[in-house]
């Protein structure tokens, strides 16, 4: 479990499942990056093909940080978190 310190000082316990859903979405959002920096190689190297996959994974990943800030969005509803 990792540790969060809010405002008062006192230490609380994040949920496991809270840390995982979280690091999803930092990964997901360097994932994008780094695609981003391949996408413009590919458009340097006017590689059709590989701007095509790496294009289509970069929309898959934005996809998953989509659906990683919805669960993170029920996790704070619901008093997970």
């Amino acid at each position: 479990m990792a540790q969060m310190q809010p405002a008062g000082g006192k230490v609380e316990a994040m949920s496991d499942l809270a840390y995982d859903v979280i690091t999803v979405l930092a990964n997901c959002g360097k994932a994008v990056d780094a695609l981003d920096t391949y996408i413009d190689d590919a458009k340097r190297n006017n590689d059709q093909d590989a701007l095509q996959l790496f294009e289509g994974i970069r929309k898959d990943e934005i996809r998953h940080c989509d659906m990683a800030k919805n669960v993170i969005s029920n996790l704070l509803k619901q008093g997970k978190f």
